[in-house]
């Protein structure tokens, strides 16, 4: 299972979320979610719905990783992979949890509580590039926070201030 008071820690320390950016889901929701797909998820991932669910401040911007993307990681999978050369199938009971760009997360829901979490970037012709990328789900969402570069996000950074900046002299 996963420690929800050390991750929120760690996210707070790192500067990655504070705890009123932290949004879970309902069980509720888990429940449709589940239904949607055939699927009954490990309960450590169960736990990262219900606590972050919904929103990790800026945990992970670049990777879609939240309950609202999953229904489209699942899409974007579908469709690189009846695009690609060698098409992948995925093995029964898995769950698409993150996606940037080709690279696609999942772990096989009959694997236990906290079960491993694989890796395969679909651009890659050679398929041996399907590994199990953390042992557990729990120390994937680990490594999620150590390594988000909170000093690699955007600023803020308004239309006019960009306009200013290349010097634009269209008004509107």
């Amino acid at each position: 299972m996963i420690d929800v008071s050390h991750l929120t820690c760690l996210m707070e320390n790192r500067g990655v979320a504070n705890k009123s950016e932290l949004v879970g889901v309902s069980d509720a929701e888990i429940q449709s979610l589940e239904n949607y797909f055939g699927l009954s998820f490990p309960a450590c991932y169960r736990q990262f719905l219900r606590s972050f669910g919904r929103s990790a401040g800026f945990l992970s911007p670049w990777m879609a990783i939240y309950f609202d993307d999953l229904k489209e990681i699942r899409d974007q999978f579908d469709c690189l992979a009846a695009a690609s050369a060698l098409p992948f199938h995925l093995p029964p009971g898995t769950l698409l949890i993150a996606n940037w760009e080709s690279v696609f997360d999942f772990l096989i829901c009959e694997d236990g509580e906290d079960p491993p979490v694989y890796r395969i970037d679909l651009y890659q012709t050679d398929r041996s590039n399907l590994r199990i990328y953390s042992p557990r789900y729990s120390e994937y969402l680990e490594n999620l926070i150590r390594t988000t570069d909170t000093n690699a996000l955007p600023s803020d950074f308004f239309e006019d201030e960009a306009l200013d900046n290349i010097g634009d002299t269209i008004h509107y």
